[in-house]
Order: structure tokens, then sequence, then C-alpha cells
């Protein structure tokens, strides 16, 4: 992990799983910069025009010219799309697109209260996750999330009509995607070979007496099918039904259930100690017929559907519901989708 010093400090946090996604890089201000993520960190540097990929990947041409000037949000977003698409080049990998709807409202949510706040983590201020996020803004399917910011916890306010350097942009991609293994957990993130579309959050601070720096979060989505709704919330114990139909590419597998800690308001202080964040493991698994099941998930050609009981041993909280499959080249089940819903 490098070090180095800044007139405003920047941190990256990248929030990813074993078997799940989630990343957080992100740049903090205050102190010397550094990262955090849960596979390794990022670093600050000067943005490069051209590297070399492990493996002997090609190299990363620079990007086309960005609009001339400050840029707006929407501007700002659609050329850290463009940075996104030039690194996954390398690797062979094809472009995403920007996603507009649940992906992106939730980025802006938490580059909006790292700003606001000074931290840099996948917590919010209110104790709230990357999935979690996700969820609430109307996301079904699985995301995984990059996080840039400063990391002074200054109370500032946010400013209502920003615009940002591509300069600054460029910087912040290339902290996450110039990281080397094995701390490298944002460039895995970007460089995800099932990644179709990504969630872009951009938000900046007025700075009374520092250069801004905005704060970034990337929110990256995979997308294997279509999964029927969820309610917010359901009485402890009850049963929770779970449907949905995959897409022809992968196999249907289980469905898991997990509870994560309460969310509760957190400080900034404990938000920047928080760097890692790993897909929660679930308490319960379901498959489908042939598998040592408690209940057997219904599989109807692509189509799955099964009603879970929702309780953990009679504890409630925040529940996370996964849907798991195989996908094209893989040995084994992954979570596809992730969402999550409170059970009182």
């Amino acid at each position: 992990m490098r070090f180095v010093r800044v007139t405003s400090f920047v941190f990256l946090a990248a929030c990813g799983a074993a078997s799940a996604p989630v990343t957080q890089p992100g740049p903090s201000a205050g102190s010397p910069v550094h990262p955090a993520s849960s596979g390794g960190g990022a670093h600050v540097s000067a943005p490069r025009s051209a590297s070399v990929s492990p493996g002997g990947a090609a190299e990363r041409p620079a990007p086309a010219p960005p609009p001339s000037g400050n840029l707006t949000l929407a501007e700002a977003r659609r050329y850290m799309v463009q940075l996104i698409n030039r690194d996954r080049a390398t690797a062979g990998l094809p472009a995403v697109t920007l996603d507009d709807g649940p992906a992106t409202v939730a980025g802006q949510a938490h580059a909006d209260d790292m700003a606001r706040l000074g931290y840099l983590g996948h917590w919010g201020s209110d104790g709230s996750v990357p999935e979690q996020r996700y969820s609430e803004a109307g996301g079904r399917d699985i995301v995984f999330e990059n996080a840039f910011c400063v990391t002074d916890e200054k109370k500032r306010p946010l400013d209502a009509s920003p615009r940002f350097s591509a300069a600054d942009i460029e910087r912040a991609e290339a902290m996450f995607f110039d990281e080397v293994p094995p701390n490298d957990g944002h460039r895995k993130n970007i460089l995800g070979r099932f990644r179709r579309r990504v969630g872009i959050g951009i938000a900046v601070a007025k700075f009374d007496h520092e250069i801004p720096m905005p704060c970034i979060a990337q929110e990256f989505v995979e997308s294997f099918g279509t999964y029927g709704e969820m309610p917010r919330g359901v009485r402890l114990g009850s049963k929770l039904h779970v449907a949905g139909t995959l897409g022809g590419e992968v196999k249907v597998g289980g469905v898991g259930v997990a509870r994560i800690e309460e969310p509760r308001p957190l400080p900034a202080a404990e938000l920047n100690r928080r760097r890692v964040y790993p897909m929660p493991n679930t308490y319960a698994m379901y498959w489908p017929a042939g598998f040592r099941t408690p209940i057997e998930v219904n599989v109807h050609g692509q189509s799955f559907d099964i009603d879970v009981p929702m309780t953990d041993g009679g504890r409630k909280g925040l529940y996370e519901v996964s849907v798991w499959a195989k996908r094209p080249g893989d040995k084994d089940f992954a979570p596809v989708s992730l969402r999550t819903l409170r059970v009182d």
C-alpha cells in the first residue's frame, strides 16, 4: 500500500466478496492518502495516459479528449464510463453502459454522504451497505462498489451546482485501475467479466481554503435474469416468496438468506475505520431437487420459485436474499442477485 500526500487527501475503498460483489476504493481528505478495499487497496497518483496490464495485456491508450472546460455532473459521469471502458478494453472485455436507474441513484446518494461528512467507506452514515442502498433504490440484480473520497471527517455543505475537472475524474479512475495484485480489489471490480452496466455517483462539497476534491462511487451491475418484486419488509417468521427467470446462459442454482448487522447511525471516524466490506455469509441455503436442502427450490426450465421462512433464530434485523446460479465458464455457483429487506 502506498501513501501519497496531496493538498486534499483522497482514499479508495472497494467492496467485494469471495462469491459476491462489493468493493470500495475512495479518496479521503485530511491526512496521507491511502486506499481500502476488500480485495486490496488503491493508491493516489497522477493519472497515466497508458499502462501495461498484468499478463501482457494491451497498453492502455489515452482517452478521447473530454469536453472542454469543467464538466457538469452528467458529463463527468459519461467521461468516467468512457475511462472505465478504456480500461476494460485492455483486457479484451466488452464495454459497460451507464445505468441511470437504481445503480446511479444508490451511487449518488453514497457519494453525497461521503462528501458531506468527509469519510470513505462502503457503509453509509445511516449504517447502510451497498446492496441495501441498491435494493432500496429499486435494484434487483447484484452490485459491486468502488468508492473514492476525502477522509478528514469535516462536515461541509454540498455544492448544489457542481463542476468537475477531467483531471480529477482521470485521477480517481487511475487510482482504482492502477492497483497491483494482490491489493487490487478496485481493479478487479472494473475488470469483472460479467459487468455490463455501471452506476456513477459524483459529489463535491464546498471547501473554504482547500482545493475541492470530488467523492465518487462506482456501482457495477451484473444482470442475469428478471426477479419478482420483494417487499421492503416482512414479519419475523413469515414466508417470503422468491421467484425469477434466468437467462439461458446460466444454470439455475439456489436461494440464500443472510442477516447482517442492524443498521445504525455511524460517525465519520468509525466509517473511516471500516475499509473492507465482504458479502455476508448466508445462514440458510436452499437448492433444487438433487441437492441436500431444507426446502427444495422449484425449477421449471430457467424459472424458479420458493417460499422461504424469514427467521434467523428468531432475531429481527436487516436480512439479505440472494439468488445463486452457475455462470458461463464457472465451476461453482455464485450470487447473481442480492437484495435486502427488513424483518421485524
